[in-house]
């Protein structure tokens, strides 16, 4: 675990350390704030987010505090159902920390004032306190907070028509409270916008989670159905938002969730949700027909498939009597799906509709339909319009925000407002796939909102995103929102402690699409820093310029999708690439931008009512924040600013990242507002972002000028590209690496050129003459060590006191060391008989089995073969399998060692296990995409040398991946 507490020990770890001051959510009574209980003078305590915006510090103001006591201390709740008391726990806990005093529910109401919470059904004082013609309209969701007064006592009456209602009006009067709002004159009535609130996870079956940044799931299948108190804190923290229900596996998932031992595992995660009124729902593989049950098809026509999905529909409800339903992805990205079979997607939603129709289930159909770059922008339209009013009346097609993946700046997905027939939701990425990981502050809710607030004008005007998904516009029966989570085993839930905003105003917006970000950026900062002003102003200014600011910095006017690798890994999407992207950006040397329009591009505008595909479609209309997405216009091309385009991608990459260290400095005026621990990691955090943004901002600078050879006109600097910049060296010996100095200032320049090496490795410099604008290649002789290892060099050109962009990944080389083939015994370059081979090295293929007199082969089981075509000749192809294999080697005389490259250059890779004579010699980690290490394996040839079989493998349902193996006489490796 990245958190480094396992996750039964987490509370336990926290009532050991609370010298600190911070409070656990399910902290036991005897650890519940104690009445009366300061901070000492000048001291804040130090707190680990684990209570995220659900803290109940005592009221700090003493007159507002004599006021919420004389309102609230004394607690009625006359008995009610489980949700109920769920509520009426919450008020105890909250109440008693942000009273200073013991708050205890009773059951009769005191002659002055008090809290009365329940519904007309369990209370008679409610009954009397509230018309029931007020609660009638508010289904089982809304509630009312209102000040009432009868017999001379003034009464906070928290009611609702069901118990589910009770549960939000409690976290709601909480709120007020936190966030110090006076309750006088309270008279509130709140009901959701849409009755689907969904927390969508991508977590998966082994800890690991897609798109997570803050360490590994905490769903523990090794655990359950054991439970964790952590389950209880998450189900708490969702009914705090009126989430009301929880997807808790990846859209790329296996079937096994559907079959023993999950479904026992899941009944029993179930039992905690729905105390808090979550509904428990499951992403199901379309081929689980094939995978579980043994047959032959998953085609949503034959009779033994449809009969399938029946009983297991009737097993997972006998199992969990209020399951939610299924979330499907299917036919994207290489899922299966009906298309398999010639069928639609609507074909496949009403196969599993028709199983859960009976139960009251639904299944969330993903519109994300990715099979080719191409057609990506419109994929989902072509296919899903077409079936407009084909899906069940329990089937909902789940609309991401963007046509294209969670981009800082995409349009309002086309689809929205062009379904009238088909019910649909929303899809929102809380974790920041694309927009900086839990590194980078950017608060997505004013995004979002845009989203919302976009007019589709598919039914007139008025018919916004936020009116479509909230069964304003359509009369859907199913409709509302899906939030991707942030959410892992991290202390603090979503690993930086500011992304926490996102999860918050996420929650918020699905209960109320109309609330306003400014407003939410403040609620979140009072219930998670406290009320004071200053703190409050800047938190919630940071978190308000950060979209803007990110956006600065890594693509303006729309530039898209930019980052690389399009992979699983955890630091897939994080770095910019763009000489990898292309094909998203359509930058050339002529100009930038991906022209989807009608008369010269790809159509795409024409998807839009028509005030909005002529806005699209007009260079003079069309609004510049999109403009590279919807044109391709030269670097040349004026904005309304007057300024161009490329001036304009200089500037905005400059500024925006000199705006990060604002806003460090910003965070930095904090120092004793905010408790010391939160203070520092918050403060480490932007401290990174810092780096990451001058990263951004050099590669893709150096990247349009590097294209364009038009130079800033504020700035002038000098730039390297290492190219290839991934390559392979021979160790102890002579290389030259080739760099390219670019002069992006007004006059020719005299250049020397250094290369940052590890220690051990040996260098020269190199100078050239590089006239304005242009460019010279330099070859940089390098010597590393003769052992194999993996080292990243470093370009830097200079010339006086020119500014260089030593941030950008061109000027960076990701190197491995290799023996030179005549110092090694064996020297094999792993991969398919087709790939490239290392000068000098051997082909080790899957043909290559042993045979008598063969100095090395596959015996037994042969492994499969994959060249990716990227990186350098040794680590671009690999052997793989997920069963083991034996690699047998001819040894000489003496000691020697094996050196063993294992890694992925895409995406990531599982580890690796070597083993000599069933006894394990090394494992790899698992590796992210682009990750590689060396495995060493010490072997001995004994007196007159003799074979040994190396024994291959991973872990169970895991692919190992082998790219090179050397083997040195031990003395070789010093050269």
């Amino acid at each position: 675990m990245s958190s480094g507490i396992r996750r039964r020990s987490v509370l336990s770890a926290a009532a050991l350390g609370s010298a600190s001051g911070s409070l656990a959510l399910s902290a036991p009574a005897s650890a519940l704030p104690k009445p009366g209980a300061e901070a000492p003078a000048g001291a804040l305590p130090a707190e680990d987010g684990y209570e995220l915006w659900l803290r109940y510090r005592q009221v700090e103001d003493s007159a507002q505090l004599k006021r919420y006591r004389a309102a609230l201390a004394a607690l009625v709740w006359q008995g009610g159902g489980p949700l109920q008391r769920s509520a009426v726990d919450e008020l105890v806990r909250g109440l008693t920390g942000l009273l200073g005093t013991r708050v205890r529910p009773r059951a009769s109401a005191p002659a002055h004032a008090a809290l009365v919470v329940g519904t007309p059904a369990s209370s008679a004082l409610i009954r009397e306190l509230v018309p029931a013609a007020d609660l009638a309209e508010l289904g089982d969701e809304g509630y009312v907070i209102r000040r009432v007064t009868r017999h001379g006592g003034d009464f906070t009456v928290v009611a609702a028509h069901a118990d589910r209602g009770v549960l939000y009006g409690a976290f709601h009067l909480l709120r007020l409270v936190q966030t110090r709002r006076p309750l006088d004159h309270v008279d509130l009535t709140e009901r959701p916008a849409a009755p689907l609130r969904m927390a969508n996870h991508w977590d998966n079956d082994d800890g690991s989670i897609e798109r997570g940044y803050a360490g590994r799931s905490f769903f523990d299948w090794e655990e359950l159905p054991r439970l964790d108190d952590r389950y209880t804190d998450y189900a708490r923290v969702l009914a705090s938002l009126g989430i009301n229900g929880a997807v808790i596996n990846n859209v790329n998932t296996p079937a096994d969730y559907l079959a023993e031992p999950f479904l026992t595992k899941l009944a029993a995660l179930a039992g905690v949700l729905r105390r808090y009124g979550v509904a428990l729902y499951v992403t199901a593989n379309f081929a689980a027909p094939i995978d579980l049950g043994g047959l032959d098809t998953a085609d949503p026509f034959d009779p033994g498939v449809r009969h399938w999905w029946t009983e297991k529909a009737e097993e997972i409800y006998g199992r969990i009597e209020d399951f939610g339903g299924f979330l499907v992805k299917a036919n994207s990205e290489g899922r299966p799906g009906p298309l398999d079979y010639g069928r639609t997607h609507a074909d496949g939603a009403n196969l599993l509709a028709g199983a859960l129709r009976p139960y009251g289930g639904v299944v969330m159909w993903r519109a994300f339909v990715h099979d080719t770059d191409e057609k990506w922008d419109r994929q989902a339209y072509l296919d899903f319009t077409p079936l407009d009013g084909e899906f069940a009346d329990n089937a909902i097609v789940q609309i991401k925000n963007g046509p294209i993946d969670f981009q800082v700046r995409e349009p309002a997905h086309p689809l929205f407002g062009s379904l009238p027939g088909t019910n649909s939701m929303i899809e929102l990425q809380v974790t920041q796939e694309y927009t900086g990981h839990a590194t980078h502050l950017c608060y997505l809710v004013p995004q979002w909102k845009e989203v919302l607030d976009f007019d589709t004008l598919k039914a007139g005007e008025g018919s916004t995103v936020a009116r479509v998904v909230t069964g304003r516009v359509h009369p859907y029966a199913h409709f509302g929102f899906a939030g991707v989570m942030n959410f892992g085993d991290a202390r603090n839930w979503t690993g930086s402690h500011l992304a926490a905003a996102n999860t918050h105003g996420y929650g918020r917006l699905s209960w109320n699409p109309d609330l306003s970000a400014r407003d939410l950026a403040a609620e979140w900062t009072r219930m998670t820093f406290g009320n004071d002003p200053r703190v409050v102003e800047t938190v919630s200014a940071l978190l308000m310029d950060s979209w803007r600011t990110y956006e600065d910095y890594t693509s303006p006017l729309g530039t898209g999708y930019i980052t690389h690798p399009p992979d699983g890994s955890v630091t897939g999407h994080f770095d910019p690439s763009p000489t990898t992207t292309t094909q998203f950006h359509k930058s050339d040397r002529a100009g930038i931008g991906y022209d989807r329009t009608a008369a010269t591009g790809d159509g795409y505008t024409e998807l839009y009512a028509q005030p909005t595909r002529d806005a699209y479609e007009s260079l003079a209309h069309c609004p510049e924040e999109l403009l590279l997405f919807l044109h391709h216009v030269p670097y040349t091309h004026r904005l309304n600013s007057g300024g161009t385009v490329i001036q304009h991608i200089y500037d905005t990459h400059f500024s925006g990242a000199a705006r990060v260290a604002e806003m460090r400095t910003a965070w930095e005026g904090l120092r004793r507002r905010v408790d010391h621990r939160r203070f520092t990691e918050v403060h480490r955090r932007f401290g990174e972002q810092l780096t990451e943004a001058a990263t951004w901002r050099d590669t893709l600078v150096a990247y349009w000028f590097e294209l364009s050879r038009i130079r800033d006109e504020r700035r002038g600097w000098l730039q390297a590209i290492v190219a290839p910049a991934d390559t392979a060296l021979l160790g102890g010996e002579r290389n030259e690496l080739p760099v390219q100095v670019v002069n992006a200032t007004g006059t020719g320049l005299r250049t020397v050129t250094t290369l940052d090496v590890p220690e051990g490795w040996r260098s020269e410099e190199a100078t050239a003459y590089v006239a304005s604008r242009e460019d010279a290649t330099v070859r940089m002789a390098v010597v590393p060590p003769a052992a194999p290892g993996l080292a990243t060099l470093h370009a830097r050109p200079r010339s006086g006191a020119v500014e260089v962009l030593d941030s950008s990944l061109r000027s960076l080389a990701r190197a491995v060391v290799v023996p030179p083939a005549a110092r090694c015994v064996h020297a094999l370059d792993a991969g398919p008989d087709s790939a490239p081979v290392l000068k000098d090295y051997t082909r080790l293929s899957p043909a290559d089995g042993w045979h008598e007199g063969a100095g090395f082969g596959w015996v037994g089981n042969t492994p499969d073969a994959t060249d990716t075509g990227l990186f350098d000749v040794v680590r671009r192809d690999y052997v793989r399998d997920s069963a083991p294999a034996v690699l047998r080697l001819r040894l000489p005389a003496g000691r020697c060692t094996a050196h063993l490259l294992t890694g992925d250059p895409n995406t990531l890779n599982r580890s690796l296990t070597v083993g000599v004579d069933g006894v394990e010699k090394a494992r790899s980690e698992q590796l992210d995409g682009r990750e590689f290490t060396w495995l060493r394996v010490p072997l001995d040839g004994g007196s007159s040398g003799h074979v040994v079989d190396l024994e291959l493998s991973s872990q169970e349902d895991e692919t190992w991946h082998l790219s090179a193996c050397v083997v040195v006489a031990d003395g070789q490796e010093r050269g």
